[in-house]
């Protein structure tokens, strides 16, 4: 007799939980500061969460269009101009999604057929394999080498075929906080114009950036009409909760995203949206870019010296809010030295080779910097303990 568990669909049998929820039990579990998964415990802008009770109290609480309100799709089309001076229609090439990761379900699942090859860069955020997956479509791993961690051509074009449909690029990345360059970029679309196949382009760290620029891969003019570039406002603005996501892309590919958005979360809240058209209005120069610049350096510094003083070999992020570090002094499994850090000296941080296919990295850990500076400060004053465990 079937359990009901058998009665299950069979596409979900390598799904496991998600590593940030794992640890994240275990931060509380033995409170730990937690360093894993990548949220803001600090207040986003004021600004923001007045405009959306504002909307409230205007009634602005039913049903939106489901591609999302013009006032944003409007105000994220002016940005795409005045930050990148790229041109995209408002009414036909702009979208928004309840959060980046349903940007990313929508645009991959409109693209896919059954054994459709999918491009991913290993390591890489962890809900791009599962999607490609639940479309019964087939991802093809590009190592990106440690400590660069640099896009190579000879590499990525060995996972070329005549059935890669599309390839995903994460820029600024999660997990190893590079900025690709202009050269990697070119690379990505100049094989992808060859092999005739669509780019998604996740850039929700696109305003967390220090020494290094940000380069939309859709800037480079001639890829511009295959690529699909996702951004979201809630790492830029700490509400990730509000889950606002938005994809940018030609015509033809967006009619059918749109197709499929619409069957999975319909639309998203209307009243936060209307507070983040006030967020997209932003210009370069803005204050608030100024701030969240400086303090993400200093919280960076922070974390990366403390570090550094304990024992780790770090990479210093070009982009996002994490920093990857180096078990090797410590131990050689990421995984069991991540609990243990967790369990005896109170940080909780993610292995690495959750990021990477069949867990093949194991000296590598990522730590999550976009936290209050006092519990960075508290953070590293417990790492100091890690210096009565260095290898012999």
């Amino acid at each position: 007799m079937p359990t009901m568990k058998d009665l299950a669909s069979k596409k979900l049998g390598n799904i496991e939980t998600s590593i940030f929820s794992v640890m994240t039990a275990m931060a509380n579990k033995y409170n730990a500061i937690n360093l894993s998964q990548g949220f803001p415990d600090f207040p986003g802008p004021e600004f923001l969460k007045k405009a959306a009770c504002q909307a409230i109290m205007e009634d602005k609480n039913q049903y939106v269009p489901s591609i999302g309100i013009p006032e944003l799709r409007e105000a994220v089309s002016k940005k795409y101009k005045r930050f990148y001076n790229l041109d995209y229609d408002p009414n036909e090439e702009v979208t928004i999604f309840s959060g980046g990761t349903e940007a990313l379900y929508s645009s991959l699942s409109a693209m896919l057929d059954p054994k459709d090859e999918v491009i991913l860069f290993s390591p890489c955020y962890d809900s791009y394999a599962p999607v490609v997956e639940f479309n019964y479509a087939v991802p093809k791993y590009v190592r990106l080498k440690y400590p660069e961690f640099k896009i190579e051509r000879e590499l990525l074009e060995q996972k070329f075929t005549e059935k890669t449909k599309c390839i995903v690029i994460n820029t600024p990345n999660n997990p190893t906080s590079r900025i690709f360059s202009e050269d990697e970029l070119k690379i990505v679309g100049e094989l992808s114009a060859q092999y005739n196949c669509i780019v998604i382009t996740d850039e929700v760290y696109e305003h967390i950036t220090y020494e290094n620029k940000h380069i939309p891969i859709a800037s480079l003019k001639e890829f511009k009409n295959r690529v699909i570039t996702i951004s979201s406002t809630a790492k830029t603005f700490s509400l990730t909760g509000w889950k606002i996501g938005l994809a940018v892309t030609n015509p033809e590919l967006a009619e059918s995203i749109r197709k499929l958005h619409q069957f999975v979360t319909y639309c998203t809240p209307g009243p936060f949206q209307y507070a983040m058209a006030e967020a997209m209005n932003l210009k370069p120069n803005a204050e608030y870019f100024k701030q969240l610049k400086t303090n993400y350096t200093k919280r960076r510094d922070l974390l990366g010296s403390k570090l550094k003083e304990v024992g780790f070999d770090i990479i210093k992020p070009e982009g996002t809010y994490y920093i990857v570090a180096d078990i090797s002094t410590f131990g050689d499994d990421d995984v069991k030295f991540c609990k243990f850090l967790t369990k005896e000296i109170g940080v909780a941080a993610i292995p690495m080779s959750a990021f990477y296919q069949n867990n093949e990295v194991k000296n590598l850990i990522r730590f999550c910097f976009s936290k209050e500076l006092e519990n960075l400060e508290a953070a590293g004053d417990r790492l100091e303990k890690l210096k009565d465990y260095i290898k012999k």
